[in-house]
């Protein structure tokens, strides 16, 4: 196995130098994947940039308008756009939900085809973003549905997938502590009990860091609250390996995940209900 290590990274080293744009697209695949983006999956019936956006185009032209401002990662547009439905009295998680996400998701998928790239994905996430803020003031009225500490583990600073994550708990009515990124442990641990937190979300994009997220676990269990774990480091056969933790691939998974959690279910429930 030590052997086979080897030459696998043997082979990437040697691609890294010879393949550089190949070398290049295997990290921003790892990027996609922290962001819920099935990489093995999404091509495999559209091939052309038309038939994605047709096919994430929302019915309704006001919110394609909106899904369209954010695939350009046009911030003024879409800052101007859900203002005026917010207005019209739209509701913001259906906003959020069927207008901002179709946008994001179709910057997502031209990457799957080589027809978008990582900047064109973090403009676009720019957009999603000031959409959403709009959105969570506008239900800032709405009761929570529950409180849930949001970072990315220590020795990771990639936090756009925590981003997605905090915003979309948002947008469901969720109170999210956002840690920010390059969390400790220990940190983590004294916002759950100075907060009174029903969940921890975490994420990381490296393997190499991706152990703090068990570690994150293992503290949270005496306090009886468990970690849900994302990004492109982590699968459901490692977060498996270790107990308090429930797996999400996608930003929407850490909804169903906080539901599940807020409403009193225990995390093995949760992993029943989700798995």
């Amino acid at each position: 196995m030590i052997r086979h290590i080897d030459l696998a990274v043997q082979n990437i080293l040697e691609m890294k130098e010879k393949e550089p744009a190949k070398f290049k697209r295997l990290i921003d695949e790892g990027i996609m994947i922290g962001l819920g983006v099935d990489l093995e999956d999404g091509n495999k019936e559209v091939t052309t940039v038309d038939q994605i956006k047709n096919q994430n185009r929302p019915k309704d032209p006001e919110y394609a308008s909106v899904a369209e401002a954010v695939i350009e990662g046009n911030n003024a547009e879409t800052v101007k756009l859900i203002s005026a439905l917010l207005e019209k009295g739209k509701d913001p998680t259906d906003l959020v939900l069927n207008a901002l996400m179709p946008g994001i998701q179709t910057v997502c998928e031209l990457y799957d085809i080589g027809e978008s790239y990582v900047p064109e994905i973090l403009l676009a996430n720019e957009a999603l973003m000031k959409g959403v803020e709009l959105c969570q003031k506008k239900k800032g009225e709405v009761p929570s549905q529950g409180k849930v500490v949001s970072l990315v583990i220590v020795g990771d600073l990639h936090d756009i997938g925590k981003n997605i994550v905090a915003a979309i708990l948002r947008a469901n009515g969720f109170e999210v502590i956002d840690l920010g990124r390059d969390v400790t442990v220990e940190a983590a641990v004294e916002a759950v009990k100075s907060t009174k937190a029903n969940l921890v979300t975490g994420t990381t994009l490296m393997s190499t860091t991706k152990g703090g997220l068990k570690a994150l676990a293992n503290a949270l269990e005496p306090e009886g609250v468990p970690l849900a774990c994302g990004g492109a480091a982590v699968d459901r056969r490692f977060v498996d390996t270790f107990g308090n933790s429930v797996y999400g691939r996608t930003p929407l998974d850490a909804v169903k995940i906080a539901k599940e959690i807020c409403e009193g279910k225990s995390w093995e429930e949760a992993r029943n209900e989700l798995y």
